[in-house]
């Protein structure tokens, strides 16, 4: 099991409620891991930039490990 990070960016509109963003996100990870043939151990969330036309571009991390539960 890799204990290397892998970073992604996900572009999301600025008007979403922090709920919808972290919901948003832990889809958009489970889905890069899953087109690479991984699973997610875990993610972490980094920092998000506003971009123009209501858009934040938001770092996030994934773990990758072996199959299982996906932590909340």
């Amino acid at each position: 099991v890799s204990k290397i990070w892998k970073s992604v960016e996900i572009f999301l509109p600025s008007d979403m409620s922090k709920d919808e963003v972290r919901t948003a996100l832990r889809d958009g990870i489970i889905r890069t891991a899953n087109e690479g043939g991984e699973f997610v151990c875990g993610f972490r969330v980094g920092a998000s930039v506003a971009h123009d036309n209501g858009w934040h571009r938001w770092t996030v991390s994934y773990l990758p490990g072996p199959p299982g539960v996906f932590p909340d």
